[in-house]
């Protein structure tokens, strides 16, 4: 939460559900590849066309026909479906996060200084195919994709934000579903901190399938509030590969180091509150 206020200065550019999921699905590398390898390829061929002067009409030819392949290939990186870069995309979800837990806020009629937002409890978690909360979603939804700065990102990220106001723990649930604009979630719990029972991690197996649509055994760890009426609050936040192959995906987010400690500071938060008079406010 501590950059939730500085987004507010930075533009957005209002991506559709189709440049998203080109986000996740296009691959220019490709492309890429041979733009540098038709530019590269006509430079040798202009180079030794003006050296063999008897072959240079030629030559000229063969350069003519790798620039041409160029500018169609830069054309369609150019012109083609603009698709976010990996900063864009963090920032544009980050503001979906931000917009919908402003107005999560304003139903429970609560208004927090910029000083407060920052020290609101959060963990961001995701939906990953193959584990046990991917039935809550479309299968076509639930894509992820190394960013080009080696770093994991996810179609589907959950938000869970602790928020305690007077003798109550407040829950707000926000899932951001970057390639189906349509499939908005909000959801506010409101706990009697009496009703918290636990936080805690639970781990269960799951069968993810890898790039070549090989099934692999998984350990996946999520978040967990239990709460006494037996509908916990639950969050994945990494999944580790149990079979021994070499080169399996680990699945987790750069947050995901600071799990534990919000996880102790959640701890207490709930210890503190439940030992104070229920009469007494924070």
């Amino acid at each position: 939460m501590r950059k939730l206020r500085k987004l507010n200065k930075v533009f957005f550019h209002n991506y559709t559900d189709k440049q998203m999921r080109a986000y996740f699905t296009k691959n220019d590398k490709k492309k890429r590849r041979i733009l540098k390898a038709s530019l590269f390829s006509a430079l040798i061929t202009a180079i030794v066309g003006d050296v063999k002067l008897e072959y240079f009409l030629i030559f000229l030819c063969i350069t003519g026909i790798l620039l041409l392949i160029a500018l169609i290939v830069w054309c369609l990186l150019q012109f083609g479906i603009r698709v976010p870069t990996d900063r864009e995309y963090d920032m544009w979800v980050k503001r979906r996060a931000q917009e919908a837990f402003h107005k999560a806020l304003d139903k429970i009629n609560h208004n927090l200084s910029g000083d407060e937002i920052d020290e609101i409890l959060c963990i961001h978690g995701f939906v990953l195919k193959g584990t046990s909360n991917a039935k809550n979603y479309r299968e076509q939804d639930l894509l992820w994709k190394w960013g080009d700065d080696h770093t994991q990102r996810y179609s589907i990220n959950v938000y869970r934000y602790f928020l305690p106001i007077e003798n109550q723990l407040v829950v707000i649930i926000i899932d951001v579903n970057a390639v189906n604009h349509r499939d908005v979630r909000e959801q506010i719990h409101e706990y009697f901190f009496a009703d918290v029972v636990a936080v805690t991690t639970v781990d269960e197996q799951d069968t993810i399938k890898d790039d070549r649509e090989e099934e692999h055994a998984y350990l996946t760890q999520s978040f967990m509030l239990r709460i006494s009426d037996g509908k916990p609050i639950s969050v994945t936040i990494r999944s580790l590969p149990l079979d021994h192959e070499e080169g399996l995906e680990k699945y987790e987010l750069p947050s995901t180091e600071s799990v534990d400690n919000t996880i102790q500071r959640l701890r207490l938060y709930l210890r503190s509150h439940k030992q104070r008079p229920m009469n007494e406010n924070f």
